[in-house]
């Protein structure tokens, strides 16, 4: 490896958070982050697929398809209002807060990339927000933990993930911070998410490793089976590491940041799974032998999505005809009398039936573990895929029943 030789990191990243009372709390936690770049800080993002996506999300999606290089300026993200199902006074609320921070920072509109996240169907007012950005004053240097806490809702607690790789020689630092706890189901994206590098990539190239390291990470969790019309993930690059240019998804000095990228992108994802609503178990679900990757993920999330198999594991029971069950229902091909069920290191079934040597006791007691496992082929092909998701408690109803309270 070759000697790292550069120190511009992403102190340059102007951070500041303040509370503007949008967020319903007893001691007036931070609800407003804004991120500020210099200029030429390149962008990617993914979002929700949601038929009923928020007004944010559709400007973030105009932000990106307006230029053939889009950059970035700011971006500016709310918690405890989602800004979602609110019509075109939504679409005005958005209009209204760019117009006064795009003529503060002297930028274009569509530089700054926003994102809200909190209750649907109820209205944002902009005032609180341009009141807020006023007096917002940013730290000397990022403090990622303070912004993470900022864009909590029931998250439990700040998630942020940090990693180091380097091109030509050059160190690149990445980091990235994520709210997520409750309606946890992406499909293209998840919850909230923005990452940060120093290195020099275009926007297209980072398009091409947010879209690769997602389909891993964020599209590779579930803890509620329900898709948020917020979700967003923003990938943006500073570009001032001083490596040369590099011009190819496939070039092979991309290959110690891909990785760095997809580690630091699956940790965030865990995080928040771990912090599931309610949650008091971490589930990890292989599947093997599938006929395609994609049949294996389906199949994966049929087990994960199951309510029936989150509590049976909530409950530390070792009720294993429920992953049968999921495994049927989610109507891909599975071999009946190939089918092979772990509990841990326990083999569950085989040759159609239960496994002869099976030990409930054994699987119950990895059930008694905060991290479970469970590994499962199906016996038609060579593919695999893993999903990761948490168990099923009376906390999550308490929780949900009492959000808007």
């Amino acid at each position: 490896m070759k000697k790292i030789t550069n120190n511009c990191l992403l102190d340059d990243i102007k951070v500041s958070t303040t509370y503007c009372g949008i967020k319903k709390t007893s001691n007036n936690e931070d609800d407003l982050l804004l991120i500020e770049f210099e200029n030429n800080t390149a962008i990617a993002g993914v979002f929700t697929q949601s038929l009923t996506s928020s007004a944010s999300v559709n400007k973030c999606k105009i932000n990106l398809s307006s230029s053939k290089e889009p950059i970035v300026k700011a971006i500016l993200v709310n918690s405890g209002n989602a800004n979602a199902f609110t019509g075109k006074l939504g679409e005005a609320t958005v209009q209204k807060i760019l117009n006064y921070l795009s003529k503060k920072l002297n930028c274009n509109i569509n530089q700054i990339y926003t994102a809200s996240t909190g209750v649907i169907g109820e209205q944002l007012d902009p005032s609180q927000i341009v009141n807020s950005l006023k007096s917002m004053i940013p730290s000397n240097t990022p403090d990622w933990f303070q912004a993470a806490n900022a864009i909590r809702t029931t998250d439990t607690f700040p998630k942020v993930s940090k990693r180091n790789c380097n091109i030509d020689g050059v160190n690149i630092e990445i980091v990235g911070i994520a709210k997520g706890s409750g309606m946890i189901a992406p499909n293209m994206s998840t919850m909230l998410s923005f990452i940060f590098t120093n290195a020099n990539l275009t926007s297209e190239i980072l398009q091409k490793l947010l879209t690769s390291s997602n389909d891993k990470s964020f599209n590779s969790i579930t803890v509620d089976s329900d898709t948020s019309t917020s979700d967003t993930v923003l990938l943006a690059a500073t570009r001032k590491a001083n490596h040369k240019p590099i011009k190819k998804f496939t070039d092979s000095r991309l290959n110690e940041f891909k990785k760095s990228l997809c580690e630091l992108m699956l940790d965030l994802a865990k995080k928040i799974v771990k912090d599931g609503e309610g949650a008091s178990k971490f589930i990890t679900i292989k599947v093997t032998g599938a006929a395609s990757k994609k049949s294996a993920k389906i199949i994966a999330f049929s087990i994960a999505n199951s309510p029936l198999v989150k509590t049976a594991i909530a409950g530390e029971d070792a009720n294993w005809g429920r992953i049968i069950m999921a495994i049927g229902k989610s109507g891909q091909k599975a071999d009946r009398d190939k089918i092979q069920i772990y509990i841990g290191d326990e083999l569950v079934t085989e040759n159609g039936m239960v496994n002869t040597n099976y030990s409930e006791l054994r699987a119950t007691e990895h059930l008694k573990e905060t991290n479970i496992y469970l590994t499962i082929d199906v016996g038609v092909g060579k593919s695999c895929s893993t999903v990761y998701t948490c168990d099923l408690t009376h906390r999550y109803i308490e929780i949900n029943a009492d959000y808007r309270s």
